[in-house]
């Protein structure tokens, strides 16, 4: 279980209710790529184990303060079987307490569909599927499906009083496109290449009209440490600036800035 408080302007108003929960997501995805220790995958992947065969089974529980109260909202992430070189892996996440009143008993929920690529060397991404629920009804749905023959995304969205859209993106030449739940597998498994002081990375998602969307994660200089760490080096060691793309979670305010232990357990985020 880990554990991550948000520091954050958004206010638990009726206009900001959704940007509380929209950082709340964001957080929860962007600590997940940096919380656990490349090493131990590091091992396996030298071991000759694929990434499938690395993570299988694995539960990720996480929980998350906001302001002075703890336990605001939980995360839980896993990859389970399904079928011969096929995956699902799911993310759920909903608000507890009294932000969960506030929020309508939201709950958000992203199923990848995943299979192996590159002898068993990463995740690419089939289905990327999105559902919001508030008070118990289906609010919001959106579904991205990933065809690497014809190079295309399709995709479309729907509820929560809005009209259905739809659309067919195409996938630049010789890239992936990976959702936010393969690319967290992919990194810590190396695909991107190793975590060290300084590095960026970028990930590519699901292309939109003009765009190609990315996941954005630099690790700080040890220098950058210093001068931006409030909490002092005895509480904090690491330090990294991330950025989901907005369209991927909704969110009006992408980038969150995340302060690490020496055992890279996230303690502290501010968006």
């Amino acid at each position: 279980l880990f554990f991550l408080r948000i520091i954050t302007m958004s206010m638990f108003s009726t206009t900001r209710k959704a940007s509380v929960i929209q950082v709340l997501l964001l957080a929860f995805i962007l600590l997940s790529f940096l919380a656990v220790p490349a090493r131990a995958t590091e091992e396996k992947a030298e071991r000759g184990l694929s990434i499938a065969e690395t993570f299988l089974d694995e539960e990720l529980v996480y929980s998350i303060g906001f302001w002075f109260f703890d336990d605001v909202a939980e995360g839980k992430l896993s990859l389970k079987a399904d079928g011969a070189g096929r995956y699902t892996a799911t993310l759920a996440a909903q608000t507890n307490g009294v932000v969960d009143t506030l929020m309508r008993h939201r709950r958000d929920k992203y199923i990848a569909k995943l299979k192996l690529a590159e002898g068993g060397g990463r995740f690419v991404t089939e289905s990327f599927e999105k559902a919001v629920e508030m008070d118990g009804k289906g609010i919001r749905r959106s579904l991205h499906t990933v065809d690497y023959e014809k190079r295309v995304v399709v995709w479309k969205s729907w509820g929560g009083g809005r009209d259905e859209k739809s659309g067919v993106e195409k996938i630049p030449e010789g890239g992936y496109a990976d959702d936010p739940i393969a690319a967290f597998y992919n990194f810590r498994y190396g695909v991107y290449g190793p975590i060290g002081e300084g590095r960026e990375y970028r990930i590519f998602t699901f292309p939109k009209e003009d765009r190609n969307p990315e996941i954005f994660i630099r690790m700080a200089t040890e220098k950058e440490l210093l001068k931006r760490n409030k909490l002092g080096k005895a509480a904090a060691e690491y330090l990294a600036d991330a950025r989901i793309d907005k369209d991927l979670f909704g969110s009006k305010e992408g980038d969150i800035e995340i302060l690490f232990t020496r055992d890279m357990l996230p303690i502290q985020a501010v968006a």
